[in-house]
Order: C-alpha cells, then sequence, then structure tokens
C-alpha cells in the first residue's frame, strides 16, 4: 500500500478534512471562515487550531462552483419504499445540480422477484421522468427470463442494464448472450465491481462472494466484446482503487463510474492518469455530497469535468437517443 500514500500525497483523512466535508457542510452547522488568502481558520472559540487549506468560502464556494455543472448520475438505487427514496433523491439532485439520475433495485432470488423490483423503477419512472432514468435487472442464471426482461424494460423507457451483481462473474459464459443482445439494442451495462484483496490474490480470504466481477475479470469480457458498454461500478466501493486503475489501464472500452463512499484525496488523479478522462463517469451511488465532492477536489480542468459529471455518460445515451439535451 506504499503507492498509496505517495502518488500525489494522497491522504483520506486529508481530504475528507478539505474536500468531502466541503459539500457535506450543507448540513453540518460551520464553524470555519476563509482567509483572504483562502485559506482557513477557526473562529474565536476554536483558537489555537491549526489553519488548513481549504475552498475559500468553505462548502458554500465549493458547492456553488459545482452548480454550473451540468450533470448525470450513472449510478444509484431505489429500495422497496421506493416514493420514500424517490423524494430524497429529488432533494439530492436539487441541492446539487444533478439533472437525471440512473436507478435500478438489484436483487432477487426469482424471476418474478426480479420483475417486480424492475416494475418499481418503471414506476419511478413515471413519477419523475425528467429525473428518473431507469436501470434494468437480470440475473443471467435465468437465461430466457433475463432475455425477455431486457426487452419488456427497455421497451418500457429503460434504457440500459445495471447495477448487475455477483450471481456470476461478468465473464461468465452465462453473460455472453445479454452482452450481445446489450451490443444489438446499443445499450450500456453497468456491473458491480469488487477490488478487496481476497477477490483478486490468492491465499487471501474473500470478503466479497466468490462470483464477484474483480479487475481482471473486466478485462477479459473487454477484449472478447471490445464494442459493449461495459460500465465497472464504483471506483470508491471499497478495496483497492489503484488496482483496478491499474488493471483497467489494459482494458481500453471499459468504463468506470466514480461512486462510492471511498472519497480518498488523488483517487479520481489516478483513474485519469491511467484510465483516461474519457472513460470516467461521475456516479454517486446514494453518496450524494461526497460523490460530487470528489470530482470537485480532484485536479481537474473545467473541461475535464464537464465530460465526467455529464457528457461521457450522456454520449452513452446518445447511441440510442436516450441522452439528455
Amino acid at each position: 500500500m506504499k503507492d498509496q500514500f505517495e502518488h500525489g500525497g494522497i491522504g483520506r483523512r486529508r481530504f475528507l478534512s478539505q474536500g468531502g466535508i466541503a459539500l457535506l457542510g450543507a448540513s453540518i452547522p460551520v464553524i470555519l471562515k476563509a482567509t483572504k488568502t483562502g485559506g482557513i481558520q477557526v473562529d474565536d472559540k476554536n483558537k489555537g487550531t491549526p489553519s488548513l487549506d481549504f475552498q475559500k468560502d468553505g462548502w458554500k464556494g465549493m458547492l456553488h462552483e459545482a452548480l454550473k455543472y451540468r450533470k448525470i448520475d450513472a449510478h444509484n438505487h431505489l429500495g422497496i419504499d421506493a416514493n420514500d427514496d424517490l423524494a430524497n433523491i429529488e432533494k439530492s439532485c436539487d441541492l446539487l445540480g444533478i439533472t437525471r439520475v440512473a436507478v435500478s433495485l438489484p436483487g432477487g432470488k426469482t424471476p418474478t422477484i426480479i420483475r417486480e423490483n424492475n416494475n418499481l423503477i418503471l414506476k419511478a419512472m413515471k413519477a419523475s421522468p425528467k429525473r428518473i432514468i431507469g436501470q434494468c435487472y437480470i440475473n443471467p442464471g435465468f437465461q430466457k427470463e433475463a432475455l425477455e426482461e431486457i426487452d419488456r424494460c427497455i421497451d418500457q423507457g429503460m434504457v440500459m442494464l445495471g447495477e448487475l451483481y455477483d450471481d456470476h462473474k461478468i465473464n461468465d459464459p452465462l453473460y455472453y448472450p445479454i452482452i450481445e443482445k446489450c451490443i444489438k439494442l446499443k445499450i450500456p451495462l453497468l456491473m458491480h465491481g469488487v477490488t478487496t484483496l481476497g477477490n483478486w490474490r490468492k491465499g487471501y480470504l474473500p470478503t466479497n462472494p466468490p462470483n464477484s466481477s474483480a479487475p481482471e475479470d473486466f478485462v477479459d469480457i473487454g477484449r472478447r466484446y471490445p464494442e459493449a458498454m461495459i460500465i465497472c461500478g464504483h471506483i470508491g466501493g471499497g478495496g483497492n482503487w489503484e488496482y483496478v486503475c491499474r488493471i483497467l489501464r489494459d482494458a481500453p472500452t471499459i468504463y468506470l463510474d466514480t461512486s462510492g463512499s471511498v472519497s480518498d484525496e488523488g483517487m479520481i488523479d489516478m483513474a485519469i492518469e491511467y484510465i483516461g478522462v474519457d472513460r470516467l463517469l461521475f456516479a454517486t451511488d446514494l453518496n450524494f455530497e461526497t460523490g460530487v465532492g470528489k470530482i470537485m477536489w480532484a485536479n481537474l480542468s473545467e473541461g475535464d469535468r464537464k465530460k465526467i459529471f455529464f457528457s461521457n455518460f450522456n454520449n452513452l445515451l446518445k447511441k440510442t437517443g436516450n441522452h439528455v439535451d
């Protein structure tokens, strides 16, 4: 893990004290104030505390800056209590300037339950047509039903598959007909990715199910189907994000979304260095504030932020005319 602390001065604590928490400040009483030089000093009640290098005007300044960018969230979820979840998503998107959000309800041990879960997404799409983008969940183990469910969901307005989980690895032959159908329909496929040590290095106890898709599995399926639009889910989902950056460098057709609760400093910068800005898709996976904060805090040009926040994912949706104008 030595590299993790050498790459650009990476440190999660420093990020949380400076960047990620800047947007969390929207709901946390702020005792910090900006100095004329852009740093921060504490108020009179906290004299003696060292000042921090911080965004000018604190979280308000970062939020104001973030609102300038159009955003499409490529990876999010609704739960069984979809009405409450939808209200919370709407509120968070309004506060952070997220134009559209792609949602799914993963899980279901039978085709019937999977269908019922997808129906909740279809219902949310109708309740909030200007906000919600539907993702169809399937299990390739139910091959016939899965292919039929893709047709049903796409016919009713869903735009992609996601978030597909760990019933089978993405490079399992069971996925071949699924991916071939996605290619035919010109729709993306979002797959849950893992980088915890035991799932990719022998001799360590896996902390995710053994059928979880590791970075090497994405490389393998990307070579078999280079024309497919496959998205590796959440670089910040826990585990070794440096490893996924290094491995996906060898998978030039695989996209990576930026979601997850991990907000280590340098994570987005390293992803751009190894993978390239054009393959990164903004996403939050319900971590709205930090999801936006990690993009704002990364060392990016304005053009790169526009690509990650909006254009990259919108260009994938454009292939079927489901893009945002």
